[in-house]
């Protein structure tokens, strides 16, 4: 992968190219603290990824990104800077990437992990996908994205063929059977009825992926079933497990990474449709944001950021009234921030909500906390 780097302080540079070439995955073909004599480089050459700092002299590293993705939009940015309020800007560029200065290792190598997510076979398949963007989102109401634009969302002529879709598409890169299909939604037919439904149900979801079929979705027929693919479509729930798998651990530099995946978890997985096969898979992405969110606010608790911590966690109780650890966090950081009526009222919301819900009362690690705080209320 050939990269340049561009920062205008020659100490930055050299630890940067001694950072990426330990990961051995680079050939960094030039560094410069000339912006412009950076650019002209980009221009020249066949450059896949740039590193790029935000605070450049005669013009910023948002103005040169934005010149060198007008001109070469298969290339990959990857922002780095002491200053996280520049992130939002970035990601709207489709960046690659932010880091916050000083870069740390375990940092980079998620980098790393996010430029191997997106890579195709060959680098005009990397440069079709990177050139449209195309976003495809799951979690909340089901979208489409190109660019920045939201496209019209699919029509389905039956609530069937609206099922199989999401099905294939739940299966992704897989084959499913016809069988599986017919036992998931005609079980109670004869077969002769069920087959012809089937063929008539896949045959309304090919009319409703024309406008995409040739570049983007693709439903392939195979010797006993369908295979759904898609091309140079970042999906939402791909990013936020890729997060997951990489084990990234929180820390200052990581914290913005951390903030933009959260924020992808708009609601559950595939809201709104009623289906009993996504159930499991919609567990999982909520218990995955549950603990994130959980470190995160244990994280802004540690560090005395108490107005941080508080945001999130009200957040997770609102969405999750049921959360225990959650509940206890927001009454002991409300506690800590000396909103002594918070913790009262959550501790009776949270025995109503429980006794109505489950008919169960909140745990003995909570009432004891809340009996020891109440007593130390009194007394004080």
């Amino acid at each position: 992968m050939k990269a340049i780097l561009i920062d205008d302080e020659e100490l930055a540079l050299k630890a940067l190219e001694r950072q990426l070439h330990a990961l051995g995955c680079f050939e960094i073909i030039g560094k410069y603290t000339d912006p412009l004599q950076g650019q002209q480089k980009v221009e020249e050459t066949e450059t896949d990824i740039v590193f790029l700092d935000i605070h450049l002299p005669e013009l910023s590293g948002i103005e040169l990104a934005e010149r060198l993705l007008e001109r070469r939009p298969d290339l990959q940015v990857v922002f780095v800077t002491a200053y996280d309020k520049y992130a939002i800007k970035a990601f709207e560029l489709n960046a690659l990437d932010y880091l916050l200065k000083p870069i740390h290792m375990d940092r980079l190598k998620l980098t790393v992990r996010r430029l191997n997510a997106q890579q195709k076979p060959g680098l005009a398949a990397r440069a079709a996908s990177a050139q449209t963007s195309w976003r495809m989102l799951m979690f909340d109401a089901f979208r489409i994205y190109e660019g920045s634009q939201e496209l019209p969302s699919l029509q389905w002529r039956t609530a069937k063929a609206q099922e199989i879709f999401f099905y294939l598409l739940h299966h992704r890169g897989k084959v499913v059977s016809k069988a599986t299909l017919i036992e998931l939604l005609w079980a109670d037919f004869d077969p002769n009825r069920a087959y012809p439904q089937l063929y008539t149900a896949v045959y309304h979801i090919r009319k409703m992926l024309e406008p995409f079929s040739r570049e983007r979705i693709l439903l392939q027929n195979t010797a006993d079933g369908y295979l759904l693919k898609l091309d140079g479509i970042c999906l939402d729930i791909d990013e936020f497990d890729g997060f997951i798998q990489a084990g990234l651990e929180l820390s200052n530099e990581t914290l913005p990474e951390y903030e933009r995946i959260l924020k992808l978890f708009k609601s559950e997985y595939l809201d709104g449709y009623d289906y009993v096969w996504a159930e499991l898979e919609r567990q999982r992405f909520q218990l995955q944001w549950i603990r994130l969110k959980l470190n995160l606010v244990r994280w802004y608790k540690g560090n005395a950021e108490y107005e941080q911590a508080f945001k999130h966690i009200e957040q997770v109780c609102t969405r999750y009234p049921l959360e225990e650890q959650a509940q206890l966090l927001y009454m002991q950081i409300s506690d800590r921030m000396g909103f002594h009526f918070l913790v009262q009222r959550q501790y009776v919301l949270l025995e109503t909500v429980m006794e109505a819900e489950v008919a169960e009362k909140p745990s003995r690690e909570i009432v004891k906390w809340y009996r020891d705080w109440d007593n130390k209320r009194q007394k004080g």
